[in-house]
């Protein structure tokens, strides 16, 4: 078979495949977009702001206000989800899944899995779906924080494949007005490095998982800065609220897929490039009517 027959094929697969999306009712939808991330102004560079674990939130906590618009009709929409149990749970932000009429988790080369049940955080940015079948999932670390440790993000920032290593500096209070009104503490991080590189809002990776060193979520990316700067994410404590709330128990998973040798910022995109083509992390589709 020579290279024009092989590459015939391919573009015959590929045609295939969006015309097997477009069954699943996205005819007269506009393109997919990232869903517009939550962003706050751009914060001056700070080191961390204490030391040792971070205690519980507290009143005197400073406040960042953002706004929560409600989603436009017969728009497509996108973010981020990682697995939690490979039966079929996922986590992602409330306010990706918030005003959706259809969700979906993309799957390159198939059909979307469709989302069949959702719970959502009254408190918390946070969502549960529940999928038919999943995919290996990564573990929970419920414990304290300490100041300083690194976090690896990963998800589908404006739409594409990418990932973030930061610095956890401390701890907000996020004041949610608009269509949804909250206040929420949240964990803030420092970001230090982006793959691919850019400066711009990290639209589209909200809902992605934030890891530690040994591959554990310790965060779900619900904000961020106009620029490069912060992020913020909700706390892990929000998905065992919602699994209690639900009466789930989930899997018990022994070890992160993400490798068995720890994370480090010199190759901690490629965790990422494999954790979403094992699709443990992977784009939210939401559709509105």
């Amino acid at each position: 078979m020579n290279g024009s027959t092989k590459f015939a094929i391919f573009i015959l697969i590929i045609v295939v495949i969006l015309g097997e999306m477009g069954k699943e009712g996205g005819e007269g939808y506009p393109e997919l977009k990232p869903h517009d991330e939550q962003t706050l102004p751009p914060l001056a560079d700070a080191p961390p702001e204490g030391f040792g674990e971070i205690g519980p939130a507290s009143p005197r906590d400073p406040v960042v206000e953002i706004e929560d618009e409600e989603k436009g009709g017969r728009q497509q929409y996108t973010g981020t989800a990682f697995s939690i149990d490979e039966r079929g749970l996922w986590v992602t932000a409330r306010h990706v899944t918030n005003g959706c009429d259809q969700l979906m988790l993309l799957r390159p080369f198939n059909r979307p899995l469709r989302v069949q049940n959702i719970a959502e955080h009254t408190a918390g940015d946070v969502s549960i779906l529940q999928t038919d079948g999943g995919y290996a999932a990564l573990p929970i670390d419920y414990s304290t924080p300490i100041f300083n440790q690194e976090g690896f993000h990963f998800g589908f920032p404006h739409g594409e494949p990418g990932a973030v290593y930061s610095k956890l500096i401390g701890r907000r209070t996020i004041k949610t007005t608009g269509t949804r009104r909250a206040r929420e503490p949240v964990f803030v991080w420092a970001e230090k490095i982006r793959v691919p590189d850019h400066n711009e809002p990290l639209g589209g990776i909200s809902g992605g998982p934030i890891l530690n060193k040994d591959g554990s979520v310790v965060g779900i990316h619900v904000a961020g800065s106009i620029r490069r700067g912060r992020s913020f994410s909700s706390m892990p404590l929000k998905i065992g609220d919602l699994l209690n709330q639900s009466d789930v128990e989930i899997m018990n998973v022994a070890s992160s897929p993400a490798r068995s040798t720890t994370l480090n910022p010199a190759d901690f995109s490629i965790v990422g490039e494999e954790l979403r083509g094992g699709l443990t992390v992977a784009q939210v589709l939401c559709r509105t009517n």
